[in-house]
């Protein structure tokens, strides 16, 4: 019997490669290390690839888009620009739009994103974007921000759909040009850097973030590693299982905080081998006082 699932993943596999960055792509300019930004103009050929699973998360974003531009024409609305390319050579920007809506007189520039239920849930204005802990939704603002800048428009939308359920939610994004001005700053330094063969300054490490890093090997190679080495078998065994674990407590936490916002406001239910009971916690105000305490930050090598 012919392995049809395999062929797929090997299709995939085929996909994944490096292209050469010879611009600050719009879509990474929110994107809070500028050491990584000039990595991708400067040593692109050296990232680390992504995984086959992580190409099937791009290509499922794909066919969401398409999924909700037919759902916009459906509805009435009118499509036009759609993947319609932008350059500012002045600063070595560049990119490409999803598409404009047409309102009366008006096209917006649309920016449509897929999410995960839980992100979905969490994401309702752009300061949850600008403020999240997830890199890849800071980078949205400064993308669509950087169209608008290009295309001479004062706003745009952001349309955003729960992978899960197909539910659609939409963001307005409102031209900020003091943020719009930190932009242009940040492309200014990562251009200066290119021309100059220099590097900026490291961030600091942030556990989730670094560690994910496609430049990570370039950027933190090992023997820059210091701090005092500990022999402890029995502590080792225990950071090698909290590292097995980790994956799993993101996911119980994701699955946690979409069943309980599905659950919102049912005071009592049975589904399946569960029973549900719910209620609203009224919490009093009250004033934190000053601490000290000691925080350890746990990262694999």
């Amino acid at each position: 019997m012919i392995d049809v699932v395999q062929a797929v993943i090997e299709a995939k596999a085929k996909k994944i490669k490096l292209w050469p960055v010879n611009s600050n792509r719009a879509s990474e300019m929110g994107h809070p290390c500028e050491r990584y930004l000039v990595y991708l103009r400067t040593r692109g050929e050296d990232r680390a690839l992504h995984d086959v699973n992580l190409q099937f998360i791009f290509d499922d974003g794909n066919l969401h888009e398409e999924g909700v531009l037919w759902d916009l024409q459906e509805a009435g609305f009118k499509i036009i620009e759609q993947q319609r390319p932008f350059e500012w050579k002045k600063y070595q920007i560049t990119g490409k739009v999803d598409a404009k809506i047409l309102d009366d007189d008006r096209a917006i520039p649309i920016e449509i994103k897929s999410l995960n239920p839980y992100a979905w849930e969490k994401i309702n204005s752009i300061k949850d974007m600008t403020n999240s802990k997830f890199v890849f939704l800071r980078k949205y603002p400064a993308q669509l921000t950087l169209y608008l800048l290009l295309d001479e428009e004062e706003e745009g939308l952001f349309i955003l759909k729960n992978r899960s359920n197909g539910k659609l939610k939409q963001i307005p994004l409102y031209l900020d040009y003091d943020y719009a001005e930190t932009l242009i700053q940040k492309a200014e330094r990562i251009n200066h850097h290119v021309e100059a063969g220099t590097l900026p300054e490291r961030i600091p490490w942030e556990e989730g973030f670094c560690e994910n890093c496609p430049f990570s090997h370039i950027c933190l190679p090992p023997h820059e590693e210091k701090g005092a080495l500990l022999d402890d078998p029995d502590l080792e065994l225990k950071l090698d299982r909290r590292g097995e674990l980790k994956p799993l407590v993101d996911e119980f936490n994701e699955l946690d905080s979409e069943i309980k916002n599905r659950l919102k406001e049912i005071p009592e239910a049975v589904i399946g081998n569960w029973i549900i009971k719910g209620k609203w916690i009224d919490k009093k105000e009250y004033t934190v006082q000053a601490t000290r305490y000691w925080q350890s930050i746990i990262r694999h090598l």
